[in-house]
């Protein structure tokens, strides 16, 4: 029974494979908790005629940004890894500037985000464009396709209220 325990859930012919995965989906999810403090952030700050409709849709976005963050800590584990899960280590792992929101109007707020979605899109595309870490974990590759496309919507989302 106990070597049943010691195997991973998928089928990878090397650890380091899950590992490379595991610690991108960490850093991804570092870049999310960034992503989901400034929309909490900016929702906590704005201001001006657009307040009640800006304020409703960042409330939306930090809370699917929460749900993205559960979904991607819960692939960690389905991995068989841990997800970061302090304050101090997502801020070591993430590349996402933080900006305090109460002097930006509510467009620099919108850009912000806005950018930062692109960013995190980025580098899930560089990620997925590197296909042999994926040879025997092509779960996480489907898995990132979709939160890609989450990022893709709230983009768009995002940019329609620049427009």
């Amino acid at each position: 029974m106990s070597s049943i325990l010691n195997q991973r859930p998928i089928g990878s012919s090397d650890d380091i494979d899950v590992k490379k995965n595991t610690d991108f989906l960490n850093h991804i999810l570092a870049n999310e908790f960034a992503l989901f403090t400034k929309s909490l952030n900016y929702h906590w700050n704005i201001t001006g005629p657009r307040f009640h409709s800006i304020h409703t849709f960042l409330e939306g976005h930090y809370k699917k940004q929460l749900e993205i963050m559960d979904n991607i800590a819960e692939r960690v584990r389905t991995l068989g890894e841990a997800p970061y899960g302090t304050l101090e280590r997502l801020k070591n792992v993430m590349d996402i500037k933080e900006i305090n929101g109460r002097h930006l109007s509510s467009s620099e707020m919108l850009e912000d985000l806005f950018e930062t979605n692109l960013k995190i899109q980025e580098a899930i595309k560089e990620k997925i464009k590197a296909s042999e870490d994926f040879k025997y974990d092509p779960g996480t590759e489907d898995f990132l396709v979709g939160v890609l496309q989450e990022h893709e919507t709230m983009s768009w989302m995002l940019k329609s209220h620049l427009d």
